[in-house]
């Protein structure tokens, strides 16, 4: 993580920080994921199935790195907000904009799907904008490719890293989840 300058965080989730952050010897802004490494079968899974996903409607993925306390993903910087919060903020959106996010979301899904990839978390929360209201789709942590079993996927990395999986990997993170 040498090579990047972190701002301020710009967003915060369970067990992961985000950051506006800047590679070194550039004006590039991007956004940078710092997550607990109880997270590495999600962050994983999310390498796993954005690398070369290239799409206007879809978050690019630049980068991971592992440090001895996290893990960290290099993605493209989105400054609007989530559509979660713009639907909050606004309460009532006009019909073309409306139509305009149901256009972008219909086509980002039809990529993702078109390349094999099932995006298992479709809520607005998920949902960010670019500066310039393009919505892009986000954290792939829950994907998995189609025909693939879930709980397999997250079952088998942490049998890799010889975790005891007497309660599954994904049952765990249900758990987490819905307790908050």
């Amino acid at each position: 993580m040498e090579n990047f300058v972190l701002y301020e965080e710009i967003g915060r989730g369970n067990k992961t920080v985000v950051y506006k952050g800047r590679r070194k010897g550039t004006i590039n802004f991007v956004a940078i994921v710092c997550s607990d490494k109880c997270k590495r079968a999600g962050v994983a899974n999310w390498v796993r199935l954005t690398q070369g996903l290239m799409h206007k409607n879809i978050m690019t993925f630049y980068e991971w790195y592992e440090t001895s306390n996290y893990l960290w993903l290099v993605v493209e910087l989105c400054t609007g907000g989530s559509l979660e919060s713009v639907i909050a903020q606004d309460e009532c959106l006009p019909e073309d904009v409306v139509r305009e996010f149901g256009v972008e979301l219909v086509t980002g899904l039809y990529h993702i799907h078109k390349h094999g990839v099932i995006y298992c978390e479709l809520k607005p929360g998920k949902i960010l904008l670019e500066g310039s209201g393009t919505l892009k789709f986000s954290s792939f942590c829950w994907a998995r490719a189609d025909g693939e079993d879930l709980e397999k996927v997250f079952g088998l990395s942490g049998a890799e890293e010889g975790e005891d999986i007497n309660e599954s990997i994904l049952q765990r993170c249900f758990k987490n989840k819905v307790q908050g």
